[in-house]
């Protein structure tokens, strides 16, 4: 199945608390609210062409979540991954792995724009005001330890790297997005990638909203010639050198968004790797 990765899908549970300050904090981080499903409240927000889905969901046992991912594919004749329904809350077919409260959405290319202008309501089409330059999501983390969410992606296309350490990588020739899955428990997805034309905009626009970055390190910036000031000044995580290198920083997750975001500007440099998961992850255990 040639699937394209689209949006991602985040839940709240009502009955566990009032979404508000998940709202405001979208609208910290970047994401402006676009339009409304007609009947079951599900909303689409972006940032650029970071996507999100909200909507709610009763099964999940926490407040918030991250949930799911949608694919673009060519046609609905293309589905092939077993037990893929309509899903009238959204309007869009979607796979339910209720053990592990993840979703696999997908969309016809043909028929996107109609579904969404006949489903949806527009709340705002207005150019965004509160935008932080992030501008496409390239990848997740997900935690799963029993092979049921690699075996879904595998169906979808993506094809497993070697493991490294805890870390299985997935990618697609198809799609421009990789998934880093952890071995060491079921929690789900903990941590979105998204790449930004300018991480030194982004960390200064962050920092003015007093969004808490996570505090790296600095080794030997030698490497990295012209940039190394800026990287110092800035306080961002750099792998690789001037000429390939990728420049990342963190929003580490709170109760108001319980998922990392690792943000990060690349040139040459393809891959997030296991040194780097894992790096961030001693880090934050410590602050």
């Amino acid at each position: 199945m040639k699937a394209n990765f689209s949006f991602l899908e985040y839940s709240y549970n009502p009955n566990l608390g009032s979404p508000a300050k998940f709202y405001q904090r979208l609208e910290e981080l970047g994401w402006t609210l676009r339009s409304r499903h007609n009947d079951s409240g599900a909303s689409i927000w972006n940032q650029n062409k970071s996507i999100l889905l909200i909507r709610e969901n009763l099964d999940i046992p926490c407040k918030l979540k991250a949930t799911g991912i949608g694919f673009m594919i060519p046609s609905l004749t293309d589905i092939t991954l077993p037990n893929t329904e309509f899903d009238r809350d959204t309007g869009f077919y979607k796979h339910e792995n209720k053990l592990h409260n993840f979703n696999i959405y997908l969309v016809s290319e043909s028929i996107m724009n109609q579904k969404v202008e006949d489903n949806y309501k527009v709340i705002n089409d207005r150019p965004a005001h509160n935008s932080a330059g992030l501008e496409v999501t390239t990848g997740i983390i997900i935690n799963n330890v029993d092979g049921s969410i690699q075996n879904l992606f595998e169906q979808l296309g993506f094809s497993s790297e070697e493991k490294q350490g805890n870390y299985t990588r997935l990618t697609s020739a198809v799609s421009k997005f990789a998934v880093m899955i952890d071995s060491s428990d079921n929690s789900g997805i903990r941590s979105f990638i998204i790449d930004t034309q300018d991480v030194f905009r982004s960390t200064a626009l962050y920092s003015l909203k007093k969004v808490k970055l996570l505090e790296v390190e600095q080794d030997n910036l030698e490497p990295f010639g012209r940039l190394a000031h800026k990287i110092k000044g800035y306080n961002v995580k750099a792998w690789g050198n001037e000429e390939s290198h990728s420049l990342e920083n963190v929003i580490p997750a709170v109760d108001n968004f319980p998922t990392d975001i690792i943000f990060r500007q690349r040139r040459q440099y393809l891959k997030i790797n296991q040194y780097t998961l894992e790096y961030y992850d001693n880090l934050k255990s410590t602050q």
